[in-house]
């Protein structure tokens, strides 16, 4: 089916050629084009696109948008601009538009961004079962919490087809955003500066869609902006993605510090994940985080243990750690620096690079458990994990 495109300008020039762009694209019809003199007071509930050439200093044109933007039924609205800078970004994300685009489109990019505004009317079905947080918490840097979080999400969305958002919660420095080569327009910052027009397609429009059911919640772009993050705005956020019920789960990347904020969104978990290696210093701290924890009331987190980057013949075994740390490994997952380094550094994730890899072996095996979902019995890894674990 065609996707149906009204096309408003202010220069004639600029009309002809979003008209021409989109007539490359395939599967692709125009409806209707005028200048923006003629602008509609509602929009035709057949048309999927808005492609508007934005003029600047014009208030009718801004409550214009901010009209249409608010009404349920509206198509979303892509602002066609001279240029692109922080200051049109935010004001179109305060309007309520889905996408910013400047001369010349990008193709590419512009298919990206049709992919983003996919319908999410959510049926009865989806809204029955309640969406699972679960978050990673690395007892220091270099654990691999963010590949971690990052695989799992690849995985179940992309192999299980759940529909998965990954929220990075190290916000001073995030990197989520590197693993999946995202250069995402908004992030977490924008939710708060926004909050009094929340709903959830307001929210949804500040995701990064990468594939088709992974979703990015990103880190603030500069350090100093975490300060604008406060315990009660993370709990309002991660509560209400919570009830949206749009996503089968949330994975939460908290990083390696435990503040006020990342106690509260381990107070809001479903599960929390501590993520160690076998080396002396990462087993030290992941101890004293096991400590602290429950002295935080946090204990009723659902706390799990994975050990990464894991080596059978040279690192202590599991029966071991799980003595050193008074707690039972849950989960492990192998060592591969050579494979995991070059998906880090191509921007992919490894079950994408790399699907038949033994850390996507692990991996794979995590994403049934946390997922729930039903394993042959008396299959290979979970023998293999049974027997590293002293079971078998």
């Amino acid at each position: 089916m065609a996707r149906r495109f009204c096309i408003y300008y202010y220069f004639q020039e600029n009309g002809a050629y979003l008209q021409q762009f989109v007539n490359s694209l395939p599967h692709s019809l125009i409806v209707a084009t005028d200048t923006l003199a003629n602008l509609p007071p509602q929009l035709n509930s057949e048309v999927d696109v808005v492609l508007l050439e934005y003029q600047e200093n014009n208030p009718k044109l801004d409550r214009w948008i901010e009209k249409i933007a608010s009404e349920r039924q509206s198509p979303p609205i892509f602002l066609y601009l001279k240029e692109i800078n922080t200051a049109n970004l935010w004001k179109a994300l305060r309007l309520g538009v889905k996408e910013c685009l400047a001369f010349p489109i990008q193709e590419e990019e512009f298919k990206q961004a049709l992919e983003r505004i996919q319908p999410h009317t959510l049926t009865d079905e989806e809204l029955v079962e309640p969406t699972r947080l679960i978050s990673f918490l690395g007892c220091k840097g270099g654990v691999g919490t963010t590949f971690l979080t990052a695989n799992l999400a690849y995985i179940m969305a992309h192999e299980h087809q759940k529909r998965l958002l990954v929220v990075d919660l190290d916000l001073r420095y995030g990197q989520l955003i590197y693993f999946f080569n995202a250069r995402p327009q908004y992030n977490i910052i924008n939710a708060l500066e926004n909050w009094e027009r929340m709903d959830s397609s307001y929210l949804q429009s500040l995701l990064y869609l990468y594939g088709s059911n992974l979703y990015l919640l990103a880190a603030p772009s500069r350090p100093e902006e975490s300060e604008a993050v406060t315990p009660n705005h993370l709990e309002k956020i991660l509560r209400y993605l919570k009830n949206m019920r749009f996503f089968s789960m949330i994975l939460v990347d908290t990083g390696q510090r435990v503040d006020e904020v990342i106690m509260k969104a381990l107070e809001v978990s479903d599960k929390t994940i501590l993520v160690t290696t076998s080396s002396i210093p990462a087993l030290s701290n992941a101890k004293k985080l096991l400590e602290l924890l429950p002295r935080l009331g946090l204990e009723e987190a659902g706390l799990e243990l994975l050990v990464n980057a894991w080596q059978q013949k040279k690192d202590l075994d599991l029966p071991e750690i799980a003595d050193f740390l008074g707690r039972e490994v849950t989960y492990a997952v192998q060592h591969d620096p050579g494979e995991v380094d070059r998906s880090i550094n191509e921007g992919k994730p490894l079950a994408e690079t790399a699907p038949s890899n033994k850390v996507c072996h692990d991996l794979g095996v995590i994403a049934v458990k946390i997922l729930g979902v039903p394993e042959a019995k008396d299959g290979f890894f979970s023998r293999l994990f049974n027997r590293l674990r002293g079971k078998g």
